[in-house]
This record gives C-alpha cells, sequence and structure tokens, in this order.
C-alpha cells in the first residue's frame, strides 16, 4: 500500500533475480473480463489500463500519468494511441531510473516528483492518468487539487485505486465539489479479483525461488495482492472496492471550488480506514483518539495533549475549560491503546507505530496552528511527533513538556521484562498510580498491560541525533522530582534552536493535578504570541531590525522608547542600527495593558525575536537590563551577539524591602524624587501623574519580584556591564556581581553619573559598542572611545 523507494528497490532486484525485470512493466493488478477467455498476467494489466481509458481521447493531446511505476502504462498509451507526449512522474528515483533506461523515445519523458506538488506548469496538460497509488498520498486533496491545476479546461483525469466502502460517497462528492464532472464511476472488483486468481502463484513461486534474500513468500502475495493476501481478502469480502473513474474538467471553469472542512478531515484519514479494512480490523475512530473534545478544523488553535506512562486521557480531563483558557482554542487529550475507552486494545511498544498512528488524527488540523503537550513519557511522544510533521513543514507553534528527561537519555531502570510481582513494586515505588488499582490484582493486570507497553516504548527508545528542530519550548520540572533532574531536563535545549524558557513548581514528579491552573495559564501566555502574529511595528516604533546585528534596546522603569530616540543618529553614524522597543502601556503603546508577569512578557518577546534578522545584540537600562538578560536565557545562543546591561543590581540578587510598586503614591513619589530621572514636567502635574504612576508599578513589579531561579542551570553570556560612578541605586560592588555572567568575551565599564548616566556618554559607548562587537566577529580594530575600564 505504500510507494517507498526502499519497497521498489527490494522488488526490482526480486525481479532482476528472477529474470522479469524488462518484462514486469506494470505493477497494476490486471483486469480479466469475467466472459472473456483467460488472459495472461501482463495482458490483464494492459487491459486494465485500457478499460480505464475507454473512449477518453488520447491522440493528439498532452498526458500526465502520475506514480507512472516501472512505465508499462505510457509505454502502452504510446503503443496504442498518437499522443504528443507523455511524461511519467514517480517518487521513487529507483523506478524513474528503471524508465529512463527501458522506454526510450522522443515522446516519452520521465522525472522523479511529488504527486501532490506535480511540476507541471497550470493547464498545461490533456489528460491526467493515475493507477493504484493515491493510497500512499499522506494529503489525497492536494492531488486532486494539483490534477485540478495542471489539467487544460475540457481536460480528463482517469483514475482507479482501491477504497472503503465507507470512503466511496466522501471521494465522490469531494471529486465533485471541486469541479470536475463524473462520467463514470464503476466497480471492478470481480474482474481484478479474476485476473489474481487467473495469474496467482506462477509469478510468486519464480519470485521466491530465484531470491536468496529480501521479501518473503507473504510479503510478495501481499504486494501483488493474490489469493490469500490480505488485500485479496478485503476485496473479496466487500469491505474495500476497486473502482475506476473518469471525470472531466470543465471548459468554462477554472477555479477550484473549496472542500467543507469536515469532508477534508475525513479524507485526510482515509489512508489509516483503508488500512484498518484492508487488514480486516476495527479501526479506532476519531472518538476513541479524543474523549474529551475533539479538535476542531475552525478553532485558533488545537492543542494536543500526551499522557504519561500508563496514564489515559482523563488526567487532561480538567484542562481547557477555565475563564482563563481562550473560547476559541481547543485543548485535545488524545487517548492511547489499552487504557481507559480503549482499555481492549493492545498497547504500543513501537515509538514509530505509535508515532504513525497519531499523526493519522492530528494531520488534518495541521495546517493550522496546533501544538502539543506532554508529561514524562509523553514528552518523548510529543517530540517524535514533532519531528514527523518538521519533515512535512507543518511543524506545531510550541511544545509544552512536564518531567521527563532529554530524549537522547537512555532509560537504564528496566521494567517492562519483570515478572508481576516484582512489576507491582516497582509502580508502586515510582508512585502515581491509585492506591485502589494497586490492591486490586485484577485492575492491576488490566492497566499493567497499558503500562507494560509504556514502560517498553520508553525502554526500547532513544533519539537519533538529528538536526535542532526550530520550534519553541517551554520545559517543566518539579522541585522535588526524584526521578528526573534539572540537567536532564535542561538538556532538551539541545534539541531544539528557537526560544527555550523552563518552569519551576513545587511538588514531586506527579504534579500535573497539583498546579493544573498554573501550568495552564504557563501554556496560554506562551501560545498566544505565535497564535497572533505580532505586529512588530508596534514594538518597534523608531527603527524595525531588517538586518542582522541590529542592537535591540529596552528602556527603563517608567520609560519607553523614546528613551532612546537621541541614539539612532549616533547609532547610524557609527554603522549601527538602534531598534529600542516599546513595552505595552509605555509610550505610544499607552492604551494598552501593561504586561505584569515576567514570563508572559519574554513569552512575547521571545516571539518577537524569532521573527527578526538573527543575531541581534540586547541591550538594557535598569529594568530593561534584567528583561535582556532573562531575554537572552530563553535565546538560541546563536541569535545573540552580545547583551548590554546598565544601571542594574544582578539577577541573584533579590529586591529588599520595602517594594517600590506596593508603596503609597505619595511614598512612590519621594522614591522618583530621590531617584531622579523623572521629568519635572511630569512631577508637577497630578493628572500626568495619575497616568504615570501605575505603568511605573508595573514595571516595579516586574523587576521586584524577579530573583534568578537557582534550580534552572543559566549559561554565561558576551556582557557588557555598564554602571555610574555615583549610582546610590545599584552601587559598585552590586554592579560587579555580574561578572559571573560573563564570558571571556565580556568588558565592564564605569562611567561617571547617578543611576542615569548612560545618556551622557552616548557617542563614547555607541562607539564602544561598535567596537566589543567588531572583535567578537573578528573584525579589524577600532580606535577606542575615553570609557573607563575596570579589569
Amino acid at each position: 500500500m505504500t510507494e517507498s523507494d526502499d519497497v521498489y528497490r527490494e522488488l526490482g532486484a526480486v525481479l532482476e533475480q528472477a529474470g522479469l525485470a524488462e518484462h514486469a512493466l506494470f505493477l497494476n493488478w490486471g483486469y480479466q473480463d469475467l466472459a472473456a477467455s483467460p488472459l495472461n498476467a501482463s495482458e490483464s494489466q494492459r487491459q486494465l489500463v485500457l478499460q480505464l481509458v475507454g473512449d477518453t481521447r488520447i491522440n493528439g493531446r498532452q498526458v500526465l500519468d502520475v506514480g507512472c511505476g516501472r512505465g508499462g502504462a505510457a509505454a502502452l498509451l504510446l503503443e496504442t494511441f498518437t499522443p504528443v507526449s507523455i511524461t511519467g512522474i514517480d517518487l521513487s528515483p529507483g523506478n524513474i531510473a528503471f524508465c529512463r533506461q527501458r522506454h526510450p523515445h522522443p515522446r516519452l519523458r520521465f522525472r522523479v516528483a511529488d504527486a501532490c506538488q506535480l511540476p507541471q506548469a497550470d493547464a498545461s496538460v490533456d489528460v491526467v492518468l493515475n493507477i493504484e497509488s493515491s493510497g500512499a498520498y499522506e494529503q489525497i486533496t492536494h492531488f486532486w487539487r494539483e490534477t485540478w491545476r495542471v489539467l487544460k479546461p475540457g481536460g480528463d483525469f482517469l483514475y482507479a485505486d482501491l477504497f472503503t466502502a465507507e470512503s466511496l460517497n466522501d471521494v465522490f462528492h469531494a471529486l465533485t465539489t471541486l469541479g470536475f464532472e463524473m462520467s463514470v464511476q464503476r466497480s471492478i472488483s470481480r474482474e481484478v479479483l479474476a485476473a489474481r486468481r487467473q495469474n496467482s502463484d506462477r509469478l510468486v513461486q519464480r519470485l521466491v525461488a530465484t531470491q536468496h534474500n529480501g521479501l518473503s513468500d507473504q510479503q510478495l502475495r501481499d504486494y501483488f495482492a493474490l489469493p490469500g493476501s490480505a488485500v485479496f481478502n478485503a476485496m473479496e469480502s466487500g469491505r474495500v472496492e476497486y473502482y475506476i473513474l473518469r471525470l472531466h474538467k470543465p471548459l468554462h471553469t477554472t477555479t477550484v471550488n473549496t472542500l467543507p472542512k469536515e469532508l477534508e478531515v475525513r479524507l485526510m484519514q482515509r489512508a489509516a480506514r483503508l488500512a484498518a479494512a484492508v487488514e480486516g480490523r476495527s479501526e479506532a475512530t476519531s472518538a476513541d483518539y479524543f474523549p474529551l473534545q475533539a479538535p476542531s478544523a475552525d478553532a485558533e488553535i488545537n492543542v494536543f495533549a500526551l499522557p504519561y506512562a500508563g496514564g489515559g486521557a482523563s488526567i487532561y480531563r480538567e484542562w481547557g475549560r477555565d475563564a482563563h483558557w481562550p473560547s476559541h482554542w481547543r485543548f485535545c487529550a488524545l487517548q492511547l491503546p489499552g487504557r481507559e475507552n480503549r482499555i481492549d486494545e493492545a498497547g504500543c511498544s513501537d515509538m514509530h507505530e505509535l508515532v504513525a498512528s497519531l499523526a493519522e488524527q492530528i494531520a488534518p488540523y495541521a495546517d493550522r496552528p496546533w501544538a502539543l503537550v506532554g508529561c514524562s513519557l509523553g514528552c518523548k511522544v510529543a517530540y517524535e511527533l514533532a519531528r514527523w510533521f518538521a519533515t512535512r513543514q507543518q511543524s506545531p507553534r510550541l511544545l509544552f513538556l512536564m518531567a521527563c528527561p532529554a530524549p537522547h537519555i537512555p532509560i537504564t531502570h528496566r521494567l517492562s521484562q519483570l515478572d508481576e510481582r516484582r512489576f507491582a513494586a516497582e509502580v508502586e515505588r515510582l508512585g502515581g498510580t491509585p492506591k485502589a488499582v494497586m490492591r486490586d490484582e485484577e485492575m492491576m493486570r488490566t492497566v499493567g498491560k497499558a503500562l507494560r507497553a509504556d514502560c517498553a516504548l520508553a525502554e526500547n527508545y532513544v533519539a537519533t541525533d538529528l538536526p535542532p528542530l526550530p520550534i519553541p519550548i517551554v520545559l517543566v520540572q518539579a522541585e522535588d522530582d526524584a526521578l528526573v533532574s534539572t540537567e536532564q531536563i535542561a538538556a532538551w535545549r539541545q534539541h531544539f534552536s528557537a526560544p527555550v524558557s523552563m518552569m519551576t513548581v513545587q511538588g514531586g514528579h506527579f504534579f500535573l493535578r497539583q498546579h493544573r491552573v498554573a501550568l495552564e495559564l504557563r501554556l496560554v501566555n506562551a501560545l498566544s504570541p505565535w497564535i497572533e502574529p505580532t505586529e512588530k511595528q508596534k514594538w518597534f516604533p523608531f527603527a524595525l531590525p531588517q538586518k542582522a546585528h541590529s542592537v535591540i534596546c529596552f528602556h527603563h522603569a517608567g520609560g519607553s522608547a523614546a528613551s532612546w530616540r537621541e541614539w539612532l543618529e549616533p547609532a547610524r553614524q557609527a554603522g549601527l542600527l538602534f531598534c529600542p522597543i516599546e513595552l505595552p502601556g509605555h509610550g505610544t503603546r499607552f492604551a494598552e495593558s501593561c504586561i505584569g508577569q515576567l514570563d508572559k512578557l519574554l513569552d512575547e518577546l521571545s516571539a518577537l525575536i524569532a521573527q527578526v534578522p538573527h543575531p541581534v545584540t540586547l541591550m538594557g537600562h535598569s529594568l530593561g537590563a534584567l528583561i535582556v538578560f532573562a531575554l537572552a536565557q530563553r535565546l538560541p545562543t546563536e541569535w545573540i551577539d552580545g547583551v548590554i546591561v546598565s544601571a542594574r543590581r544582578p539577577p541573584q540578587q533579590a529586591t529588599s524591602l520595602p517594594w517600590r510598586h506596593e508603596m503609597s503614591d505619595e511614598a512612590l513619589m519621594a522614591e522618583l524624587g530621590s531617584l531622579g530621572g523623572t521629568p519635572a514636567s511630569v512631577m508637577a502635574q497630578p493628572e500626568l501623574l495619575s497616568l504615570f504612576l501605575p505603568v511605573l508599578r508595573a514595571d516595579f513589579s516586574l523587576t521586584e519580584r524577579y530573583v534568578l531561579d537557582g534550580c534552572v542551570p543559566h549559561r554565561t553570556l558576551p556582557l557588557m556591564i555598564l554602571g555610574g560612578e555615583s549610582d546610590k541605586e545599584v552601587p559598585i560592588n552590586k554592579l560587579e556581581a555580574w561578572r559571573q555572567w560573563g564570558n571571556e568575551k565580556s568588558e565592564y565599564h564605569l562611567l561617571q553619573g547617578d543611576h542615569f548616566f548612560l545618556h551622557q556618554h552616548k557617542m563614547a559607548v555607541v562607539a564602544r559598542i561598535k567596537n566589543w562587537l567588531a572583535e567578537m566577529q573578528g573584525s579589524s580594530l577600532k580606535s577606542r572611545p575615553e570609557v573607563e575600564k575596570i579589569n
């Protein structure tokens, strides 16, 4: 049922060994008229092609054979008719190489191409032929739209394949909705079965007898749909039907119509239904996979959640229901086999098999924003799902991963092969399984099947060494997790090239229910910037970072992007692009609400930085210094040239009490007077103060609540540390503690002035930044400005 090049290479080798390579030009299953004399294999295969063509005009037309296999159909059409040209495309390089060698003719062309991304120009083909290959197409509607696109008005689409009985109406409805006119829809299952019976054992016996290693007898029978094979039995029982369809693109219609979203979803799942029907098994339905809430093609985002080992979808029962969850988002907990409503199914211990089945359920919604949540073992499944979709350019917007070691770390404590008594003892020691279940032997045996399969899944899986994924992630760890260390969680960073953030919660490994609300809020905050694309102009009111090596500047508490306005021209003259940030609620964004949570602000800024050319330099004064340090810890190392922190105590030092954001208005105004930096015109006018003080409180709440999480590993950075000699807010002894966060490329500068010293030294600081960045980039050294450097 698949058309991978591996299968064709192996089949080609078998045919070569049997001496049939030059003769086995058709890979279809043949057509035997029930009232006619028996045909040999090649004749019946030729007859199937001719039955599909019927009275369709081929002479004088350009033909495209999609999924051309070994070129038999294309050669037959050239032999029987007089087309202008025939092009055969196939995803298998092995097939195309064979076709080019076996069928040299000036009117025959063969090329490697994807049926769902046809290389032909719009309206360039008269006839499209497709026989027995669309069952392998992951996105069948893409193929149909591509067929419509390349067909000329008045062109014909000749289509033959297997379909489940339940999917036929969907297929017919979709093709006619797109705009095709259907002239023939005919089942030829009986004729195909007759052809398979007529040419049953002789071919397989010859192939098996001549090969040494390769495809087995049963594999060959399945491939050729011979009696006794799964495909043959499915056709014979009526579970699947072989249909030929002749469709026509109307002369006066050029625009393809849109399909209903629910119909698209059903058609995306047809491959899984076909495989289930062929194998004679009862396929789990979409409702089985999503017992709590199903995904929606109309949702702003679908969030798919995977449980921990042995857990079911019910561990997420309360997620996505509270008022803090956006109304147009869907939280969809996935039910894995062997638990809860799928208790009668066997658990899955093979990662590739599990990912393939889950991908079938997610794929219909992957063309819209979506995300993955995982807990413990579910994180590794989520990671492999993200890889699966990344290869198809349908990556999730975010991975939210809880309580799981990085996927390259192997499981050394193996439980899956223990006897019942020792297995139960280990499960009890690990925790997480209700005591009522542990005490009930029958329940434990039932639940234990899925848990054993999950243990085997984890034990047999180690991530391969592949390039990092460009997908942002949030990592969640528990302070007292005895099963997963901080280092093991932090090691996830090496698998991602996009921003990584960490969240620490209280408790042990099974913290999911205890902190549900906090985890949901963190998830919502992390996702929001990726759902609605950031309007960059709001964040960069003066200059957009349109090239790499821009300097992105963050203002002090109560300030705005305008604080940096006077730096733009000196920076430009020095060859630097300064891009001041405007935070919500400040300056030109005064009508918006301030962001009072640092994590939420960092999520939005990470999404913003991801959209600009890299690398960048981050520069912040006072409050801005805290923001750039915390932001730099999240962003990939290669996105950052350097980090410049000015007039800010180091991140490991807590703010002393009393906190300014909790002061009365009178006390806060007195503090402002002692600090300086607030214009006298603002201090003198109550109306301006009434607007200014709430913004200032929000900024102080960001900076004063922050203390560096010592449990989370932090990397050293190329730092430029700037301080004022007379700064009472951040004296020299505090400023020097920044040194521990700087690497060998870091610099420390002390300048004259108080807390707001920076703007007195624009020219000197800009020149120093230019030299510093040039040195790190390996450029020639420039003349140094007169800035004191303390070693």
